[in-house]
């Protein structure tokens, strides 16, 4: 069988093994054999949004298999050359792959079934025309040892939001190198430990907005910023409106849901 991931939201984590930790990111294309069981999966950004695909190979239909041959199908190249050769092949997002799979998440659900597999059919031939040296890539695995570790890291610097951290005091405290510190940590969560932790203390920030009434300067404040402006900008940039207009808005959508013109 053969197991076909496509991730269009957020970040997948694949382990088949000690040694064997690999990340899809948004955009990314996974292809592998079922026969390499995965022995844990997760989300590390905790959020997710993809589809996954699983072609048994024994149960195709004589029909599917003449329509696969006309098409020049080569599901032996796919399974043996692409699947049975590496643990865990993953095509970087890419125009071929966006163009697959884009339509896939809005189509109409009652022409869904019958587009399924006419995409389907696209994909396949698309894995077979691959030249695998070139296109597909083995990507970078990590141990479990390593994901942990760095797993403690993004605790560690986000348990308190007022607390600044340098790469070189963090390398200290765990006992990694910068360069493998700032490696690992991409790959476990596609960006950078500064990048990530802007984005945790952002989130952090819409949340008090919209569930306190603590002011834009008290919140900044309780995420780290210390210049309560420098937060507003970062937010803008991030949300597209400031703090002050994020909390107004949603306020305003909140209130016309609720009130209808009569009694609830």
């Amino acid at each position: 069988m053969i197991e076909i991931n496509h991730c269009l939201i957020g970040r997948f984590e694949c382990s088949f093994g000690e040694n064997s930790c690999c990340y899809m990111a948004e955009g990314d294309l996974s292809i592998s054999s079922m026969m390499k069981k995965k022995s844990n999966s997760c989300f590390p950004l905790n959020h997710y949004h993809g589809i996954s695909i699983i072609i048994n190979l024994d149960e195709l239909l004589p029909e599917v298999r003449q329509i696969m041959e006309l098409l020049n199908i080569d599901l032996h190249y796919i399974q043996k050359y692409i699947c049975e050769g590496n643990r865990c092949c993953i095509m970087r997002a890419n125009p071929s792959i966006e163009h697959i799979f884009s339509e896939l998440y809005h189509v109409r659900e009652k022409r869904k079934p019958g587009y399924m597999k006419v995409k389907m059919l696209e994909l396949l031939l698309f894995l077979s025309d691959l030249n695998t040296a070139e296109e597909v890539l083995q990507t970078d695995y990590f141990n479990q040892n390593q994901v942990a570790l760095i797993k403690a890291v993004a605790s560690y610097i986000t348990e308190d939001l007022t607390a600044h951290h340098t790469i070189e005091q963090l390398s200290q405290k765990f006992e990694i190198s910068t360069t493998a510190l700032k490696k690992c940590f991409r790959g476990v969560y596609g960006t950078s430990v500064y990048s990530y932790l802007r984005t945790y203390r952002l989130q952090v920030a819409k949340k008090l907005l919209l569930e306190t009434e603590l002011s834009v300067t008290e919140i900044a404040s309780k995420i780290g910023y210390e210049n309560p402006n420098k937060f507003t900008s970062a937010f803008k940039e991030t949300y597209g409106s400031s703090p002050t207009e994020f909390r107004k808005s949603v306020r305003l959508d909140r209130s016309g849901s609720v009130w209808s013109g009569e009694e609830i």
